[in-house]
């Protein structure tokens, strides 16, 4: 929506008296002269199932969504109910020995998804703030954020090319980590 006196007073450069044209970038356009910063989620990268409050109660869950699972645990209840000529113990031992090993496999993978997205968050990049080049950690960028890639440097968010070194502007991609193609995708400038 173009207001182009309530533009001029804020300051903004209008687009027939500009060179250049300004993008305002995370920023909705302000309605009545207020701003109105929007939310976006931060750029952490969380590929982890559990956390240490919902662990057991969400494995425990999984686990007997299963119907093997479930059908034994039904088991075990009904002779802890009613006088079977089996112990209890012939069908409980067995599921509490597969839920406990299954629960600490779960458990230790978590704990490598954690640790491994503890160093995704935590990679350096550089970011262009406030005029300046600022070394952060990837789970740092914001939306609006403009970020630095060098060769052979992973894209530590979406991202879309601005500029580039090469003297054509483009450059070049491989995606195989998102659909497992290895050749290189031209991202003209």
């Amino acid at each position: 929506v173009w207001r182009g006196s309530w533009i001029y007073s804020q300051g903004f450069d209008p687009p027939h008296q500009s060179d250049t044209r300004t993008i305002y970038i995370a920023n909705r356009f302000p309605q009545n002269g207020l701003y109105t910063p929007q939310k976006f989620i931060d750029n952490r990268i969380i590929s982890s199932k559990y956390t240490v409050w919902n662990f057991v109660p969400k494995n425990l869950f999984e686990q007997f969504r299963r119907v093997a699972n479930f059908y034994f645990l039904i088991i075990f209840l009904v002779q802890l109910m009613i006088d079977t000529p089996t112990s209890p113990i012939t069908s409980g031992l067995p599921l509490f020995f597969v839920i406990t090993v299954t629960a600490i496999k779960q458990g230790y993978e978590d704990w490598l998804r954690h640790n491994s997205d503890n160093e995704v968050n935590g990679a350096p990049v550089y970011v262009v703030r406030s005029g300046g080049l600022v070394k952060t950690r990837s789970k740092n960028i914001r939306v609006g954020d403009i970020v630095r890639i060098a060769k052979d440097e992973i894209f530590p968010a979406d991202l879309v090319l601005l500029s580039s070194d090469r003297l054509d502007g483009s450059c070049h991609v491989t995606t195989a980590s998102l659909d497992g193609e290895t050749n290189l995708k031209c991202c003209p400038g």
